[in-house]
């Protein structure tokens, strides 16, 4: 039954997604602020979501399906702490932008602009999260493999990452505040692991990470076999998740809300993995734990 309503992108398995991350982000803010408060944060997800959706649908990550809009709000639900309004927040969301060109660029069209202006949003997001600079070879990667890198396609990226950061130098240099733009090249990272040990977060990091490693094995020799523009996002996705793995181990500040760098690769693979399943009862079973799994975590 499951299999069959979120087989198909249709407008009621929306709303009933849209309704489910709706609790998931209720449950996540009501206990600790005010429902004025908590009614403003919501267009922010929702645009995140928004985004999500479009870079899944426009470029043809997964089949014409919800799988992906699903295990996106489902990674939500378990890893609540990414609903926290900070810096990760706004870094996350920049970043979905940033790939939102690079996925883009598996069609000639408007190249010049779609190199700037993911150069650009790879600026806003450094400085908001300065560490997701490490996404710069993404782009580069798909320039690679969707067109062919020139010195238009090389340096209208970092003209368009410049940008900002140029502008945000010059304000502080006006305000004398160096020392707040050179603490962005200041990276230190934080080795204490101990909150991803607790149960809460073991747990579903266990099953996410399991069923994302069991799509890339069984997809990629598939993926592989035909050259397609879908092969060559495949790879990109690979390295997409790679480099937010990488991400996430830099962040210094470790409190779960850093973990949302990893939703849009592991939503995406997980619903290629559900794509090819062939036994109608597996797809069931994984879906139903999953979906049961989150409303358990809202109790914990």
């Amino acid at each position: 039954m499951l299999t069959n309503f979120f087989s198909k992108s249709k407008p009621v398995t929306s709303v009933a997604i849209l309704l489910l991350f709706v609790c998931f982000f209720l449950a996540a803010f009501l206990n600790s602020t005010s429902l004025l408060k908590t009614a403003s944060y919501l267009p922010l997800f929702l645009l995140i979501l928004g985004v999500f959706n479009f870079i899944n649908s426009k470029n043809s990550l997964t089949f014409d399906n919800s799988f992906a809009f699903l295990f996106f709000t489902l990674l939500f639900g378990y890893f609540h702490q990414s609903f926290a309004i900070n810096q990760h927040t706004y870094g996350h969301l920049t970043l979905l932008l940033f790939l939102r060109k690079v996925y883009s660029l598996q069609s000639d069209k408007n190249l010049t602009l779609k190199y700037f202006d993911g150069g650009l949003w790879l600026g806003i997001s450094f400085l908001t999260v300065p560490t997701t600079v490490i996404f710069a070879p993404l782009l580069y990667v798909s320039i690679l493999y969707h067109q062919r890198l020139t010195i238009q396609s090389f340096l209208s990226p970092i003209i368009g990452f410049f940008a900002p950061v140029f502008l945000y130098f010059t304000y502080c240099y006006w305000y004398e505040l160096d020392n707040t733009f050179y603490s962005l090249f200041n990276w230190t990272t934080v080795t204490d692991y101990s909150l991803y040990q607790k149960l809460f977060f073991l747990i579903p990091f266990i099953a996410f990470s399991t069923i994302t490693l069991i799509g890339i094995v069984l997809k990629t020799p598939k993926a592989l076999a035909i050259k397609n523009s879908f092969r060559i996002n495949w790879l990109l996705l690979l390295f997409n998740l790679a480099i937010a793995i990488i991400l996430v181990l830099l962040i210094q500040q470790k409190d779960g809300s850093e973990l949302i760098y990893l939703f849009f690769p592991t939503a995406i693979i997980i619903a290629n993995l559900i794509e090819i399943l062939q036994k109608k009862w597996l797809k069931e079973i994984i879906l139903s734990l999953f979906i049961v799994g989150a409303f358990i975590m809202l109790f914990i």
